[in-house]
């Protein structure tokens, strides 16, 4: 193997290409045959397979593609160092990890009830920690939720998440999970996903995302035509958001639209509604986690929290609002919180907590309060046990906690805020 490969002591150079995660279990191996297939092997990007492969596996995969592609592809081994047009393969019973860009290997831990392994979702976290906007995560066929939080943090460093139409899927659990998070930016069958994504980290406009300040791909008179068209048509008012967030991810929507230039981009935004709300929700960012930060929710458990439960009078009702609550998850956190420190209070006080966005798609999947398997790992055990129920390849929050929270439409831009709350 080349030292480029394998070695560690050559100086890293800050790599400037696309790097695309493939997550894919159950069914996944024909998906993997047809999206190589359907490759050029000079397409400039790093690919990454993570598979759920058992320590004892003998995998055949790099024997399997070598057959479609003609791209180089290696078994990952601890610090080998990505280049741009090979494939690497996880190998079975390990996890892998992205740093700079070196890959990194670890034992698995040993499965349990309340501790489970999820390798995708792994790797994907870490590609978007180190290649943000030249991040493409992809999901194809499987069982389970593997792989949603990797796409949900791709999605919010502004790279791109795209996973296989479920119907096209041997198995559909993993695609239909991703989907529903809201942040998907494509829904295809693997040889489409390959042609998409080709096209995409081929375009001349692509490398700026990442190389350049944001006013040289998107001037301030198309930022605010754009806010515009979304102001008269979505009743929603960006002209104050964050310029550099705004431009990145306007120009991340006009990458995957395949829109020939900017101004067909403006024109697609004032004749569809469809590409309108996507636009919006892509801006509204609503990527959350249980007890996110856990410094202030400790704070919160330890100083706030209590002493609201101590100046609260016997069967008085505690009233608290969580502003841009997004998928409802801070909602849930605080709701568990209150039950907790009444219950070792022994006052008989209730709580209801009102939970706030201007994102309505986020809204319902929030009342809903459905979340993929990978929040066991975000929430005590004891907490998952007595708060929440599992369904099939989801966990949902008991309707206990759901019936304490009111999720509603507010803009804190336009409207007043809630008054006698606690």
């Amino acid at each position: 193997m080349s030292e480029s490969q394998s070695g560690v002591n050559d100086r890293d150079r800050e790599p400037n290409f696309f790097v695309v995660g493939i997550g894919a279990s159950a069914g996944g191996l024909r998906a993997l045959e047809i999206f190589f297939e359907n490759l050029t092997i000079d397409t400039g990007a790093a690919f990454v397979v993570i598979q759920h492969l058992s320590p004892d596996f003998k995998s055949l995969m790099k024997e399997l593609l070598e057959r479609r592609t003609r791209m180089a592809i290696y078994r990952v081994t601890d610090g080998m160092k990505l280049e741009p047009n090979s494939v690497y393969l996880i190998p079975p019973g390990k996890n892998l990890f992205l740093e700079q860009n070196r890959l990194h290997l670890f034992e698995q831990e040993a499965r349990s009830r309340h501790k489970l392994n999820f390798p995708i979702d792994i790797f994907l976290e870490s590609l978007a920690t180190n290649y943000a906007d030249r991040a493409i995560g992809v999901i194809l066929s499987g069982t389970g939720s593997d792989g949603t939080r990797g796409l949900q943090a791709i999605n919010e460093a502004g790279g791109f998440a795209m996973v296989q139409e479920p119907e096209t899927a041997e198995f559909d659990g993993m695609p239909r999970t991703a989907i529903s998070t809201g942040v998907v930016d494509r829904v295809l069958a693997p040889r489409e996903l390959a042609q998409t994504i080709e096209r995409l980290v081929r375009s001349p406009k692509a490398p700026q995302m990442a190389r350049q300040d944001s006013n040289s791909f998107l001037d301030t008179d198309r930022l605010q035509r754009i806010s515009s068209i979304l102001a008269q048509y979505e009743d929603t008012d960006f002209s104050h958001y964050k310029t550099t967030t705004l431009s990145r991810r306007i120009h991340r929507r006009y990458l995957i639209s395949g829109c020939q230039n900017f101004e067909d981009f403006i024109r697609l935004l004032e004749s569809s509604s469809e590409e309108r709300a996507t636009l919006r929700h892509d801006l509204l960012i609503s990527v959350t986690q249980f007890f996110r930060d856990r410094l202030p929710w400790n704070f919160l458990k330890t100083r706030v929290v209590p002493d609201l439960i101590d100046g609260a009078q016997p069967q008085e009702e505690l009233r608290c609002w969580v502003t841009a609550c997004a998928t409802g998850e801070e909602a849930y956190s605080l709701a568990i919180l209150l039950e907790e420190a009444i219950a070792r209070s022994n006052k008989s006080i209730r709580f209801k907590i009102f939970a706030t966005d201007i994102d309505k798609i986020a809204l319902e999947k929030a009342a809903r309060g459905i979340y993929p398997l990978t929040i066991i790992n975000e929430i005590e055990p004891r907490h998952i046990e007595r708060y929440f129920t599992r369904k099939s390849d989801a966990f949902q929050v008991s309707r206990q906690l759901r019936e304490k929270i009111l999720f509603a439409p507010h803009d804190l831009t336009k409207n007043a805020g809630f008054t006698n709350v606690d």
